[in-house]
């Protein structure tokens, strides 16, 4: 019985203790902040294509690949280029309900950051009878690391710079970090495609289109709560 009313007294003694360590909620703000940079395009990428058309699915087929063929072991010949072949189409075409014939296509992609290796073959490639179906300019793979990298280390500098500044303008002594994320974001690829006015009588088949790379903006963004004193 004793042990037991001392057991009693020791729980309410503890209640007081535990009430006087709770704290009241503090004032939390949340904001955005961002650092940005135009950097210029240095990727090319260009996209050709093959297409035939056939009432022989077989023939077709063979036709499509022999072209391609072809114009990958020509793209490939320019170690200065990456090339990767693309999308493959076949689709019947229609008399009304009945398919009167095929039509396929292939695209060939041939991408990289000298912009005169990429027109040159273009015009090679348009040479051999392939479509040129678009053009698109970015940064490069390792251009945009470098740029995020150091927009990275700006935008947190923006970031404690803007929370030092609310935390002064709420007179407040400081503050504490509750949550931050970081986000990357740029343009997407400049789809630019202009080529030089040619007859067809042109006695060069090879001349390449012509082509202006652009810029991108590059932009860090941290979002962030913090928690004032």
């Amino acid at each position: 019985m004793i042990r037991s009313v001392l057991l009693a007294a020791a729980s309410i003694a503890a209640v007081p203790a535990f009430a006087a360590q709770e704290t009241t909620p503090k004032d939390q703000v949340t904001f955005r902040v961002e650092a940005t940079r135009e950097v210029p395009n240095d990727w090319i990428s260009a996209t050709l294509g093959v297409e035939e058309e056939s009432s022989d699915a077989a023939s077709l087929a063979a036709r499509v690949n022999q072209r391609m063929a072809s114009a990958l072991a020509l793209a490939k010949g320019d170690s200065r280029l990456t090339v990767s072949s693309g999308a493959y189409q076949t689709q019947p075409v229609y008399d009304r309900t009945r398919i009167v014939r095929w039509r396929s296509s292939q695209d060939l992609v041939i991408e990289g950051p000298e912009v005169d290796a990429l027109t040159a073959m273009a015009g090679k490639l348009q040479a051999q009878g392939l479509l040129l179906r678009g053009v698109a300019f970015t940064v490069a793979p390792e251009t945009r690391k470098r740029v995020d990298d150091e927009l990275t280390v700006e935008a947190l500098s923006v970031f404690r710079e803007r929370a030092g500044l609310i935390a002064r303008g709420l007179g407040r002594r400081g503050w504490n970090l509750m949550n931050l994320t970081l986000g990357e974001d740029g343009l997407p690829p400049v789809p630019l495609y202009r080529t030089r006015a040619m007859s067809m009588e042109a006695a060069d088949a090879s001349v390449a289109p012509a082509f202006e790379s652009g810029r991108s903006t590059l932009r860090v963004e941290v979002n962030a709560t913090i928690e004032l004193e």
